[in-house]
């Protein structure tokens, strides 16, 4: 059981995805608000992330405390009632958020059992959820399994980066790929690109697509979106 995943991304024509690097875009829209207003028509309110990229909302490293009290092994969920949600992967407990959501969305981490019970309890005192998703790395098929089954998410947005959305994908858990394409040529050797599947070059691609649908917007940008029609598993 896992959530119906939608990869959004914004890209250069060569698929890479540091939108700082760009030059400015015509019509005068950076990458960040070209980004979020393409997200939005969705109306999705859950968005998935890895740790590089969560590590942008997290806020300050603040020093952990000593806990005072035995953490359980267990899955924490903060708020009950929250409907939006802010996901991120987080297996070594490096994120250390002192607030429950960003920009309203409730904040939900994904973690490893190598996670400190000073660092559980830091998430239990700021409101923040959290799921076990393997003994040392985040498992994403437990994890996806766990966004359906533990918060009840039908549909996810998985928002990168490109190592994270690389391992979903060569997992074979990508639905469909929304690719929000710019008139710019990245051309960075090294710099991140929409899918880097992690550890050696797989044999084959990672998965064939069906074009669902086409639309050309201001400025030269393209909106391309695929079904996933073949994916690679481990």
């Amino acid at each position: 059981m896992k959530p119906y995943v939608i990869c959004h991304m914004c890209t250069a024509i060569d698929g890479r995805i540091l939108g700082g690097r760009w030059p400015p875009l015509p019509g005068g829209k950076d990458s960040a608000e070209l980004f979020e207003s393409t997200a939005d028509s969705f109306g999705i309110g859950a968005w998935l992330v890895g740790t590089t990229t969560m590590r942008e909302f997290a806020g300050r490293n603040v020093r952990l405390k000593k806990a005072r009290r035995r953490i359980e092994r267990t899955d924490h969920v903060a708020d009950r009632r929250a409907r939006r949600f802010a996901i991120g992967a987080d297996a070594k407990g490096a994120l250390r958020f002192q607030d429950p959501d960003v920009e309203g969305d409730h904040v939900v981490l994904l973690v490893s059992s190598r996670v400190t019970d000073d660092y559980l309890a830091h998430l239990q005192d700021a409101g923040v959820s959290y799921l076990f998703c393997g003994a040392r790395d985040v498992d994403v098929k437990v994890a996806l399994d766990k966004i359906r089954r533990v918060l009840g998410i039908r549909r996810l947005m998985l928002e990168g980066g490109g190592t994270f959305n690389g391992a979903v994908l060569h997992a074979g858990l990508v639905d469909e790929i929304s690719q929000v394409v710019v008139p710019v040529v990245d051309g960075g050797r090294g710099v991140t690109t929409i899918f880097d599947i992690p550890g050696d070059p797989p044999r084959k691609a990672a998965a064939a697509l069906r074009l669902k649908s086409y639309r050309k917007l201001p400025g030269g940008v393209s909106w391309f979106r695929y079904r996933v029609a073949r994916r690679s598993a481990r």
